[in-house]
């Protein structure tokens, strides 16, 4: 069983709940409400400024080139997902620059950031890695399984725009290298790493879940 098949069976339960959280539903079906929808994008946003230093980070303490390369891949089609989804979307919905100074992170955002940071710096790579693809895949996980249940009341929503952003070709082929990625780097770990890296995994899915109630309420 490759290593990511491990990981996921580890979050299933997690994963599930996030897709069925009312935030998510309410998106799908485009009853959301306009200001908390505001409020994820600006919070996401903010999340992700970090999101990419934490993987500027990583890159910064590998010497293989190859692995470089992807995480240079990863950071460019990240600033990328950011500009191609989020800045679009904020000013849209008429988000200004000083709107975006002036909001302060939900705490759940730095303390998750925070514990990837913490995991990154103690535990080396192979736990940066790992705590960094748990959102990028769940993302891609919400996307594919809301899609596939709910597709006639995402193509009329007013937020369709995000499923099809975590849908699209771009993000799901890059999503999978990572998933390749880590297998490959994750071939010969030891029972003890296994756990460590499957501890953080799960721990991640459950910022996540908080994540999503919190901007909720």
């Amino acid at each position: 069983m490759k290593f990511s098949e491990i990981l996921h069976a580890g979050v299933d339960e997690l994963w599930r709940e996030a897709a069925d959280k009312p935030f998510v539903r309410e998106m799908a079906f485009g009853t959301l409400d306009e200001k908390r929808f505001r409020n994820y994008m600006i919070q996401d946003y903010l999340y992700l400024l970090d999101y990419i230093d934490i993987l500027s980070f990583v890159r910064s303490q590998t010497e293989d080139e190859c692995l470089r390369h992807f995480l240079q891949s990863v950071i460019k089609e990240t600033e990328n997902e950011t500009y191609r989804v989020h800045i679009p979307h904020m000013r849209r919905i008429g988000v200004s620059d000083a709107e975006i100074e002036e909001t302060v992170k939900v705490p759940v955002i730095s303390e998750y950031t925070g514990y990837m940071r913490e995991q990154t710096r103690e535990h080396g790579i192979l736990a940066g890695l790992t705590a960094l693809l748990q959102c990028s895949w769940l993302y891609a996980y919400i996307g594919e399984k809301m899609t596939a249940e709910h597709s006639e009341e995402i193509a009329v929503s007013p937020y369709r725009s995000w499923f099809d952003a975590y849908t699209c070709k771009e993000y799901t082929d890059a999503n999978q290298m990572w998933i390749d990625v880590l297998d490959r780097e994750t071939e010969d770990i030891t029972g003890d790493t296994a756990k460590l890296l499957n501890n953080i995994f799960r721990r991640c899915a459950e910022y996540e879940n908080i994540l999503w109630d919190d901007l909720y309420e």
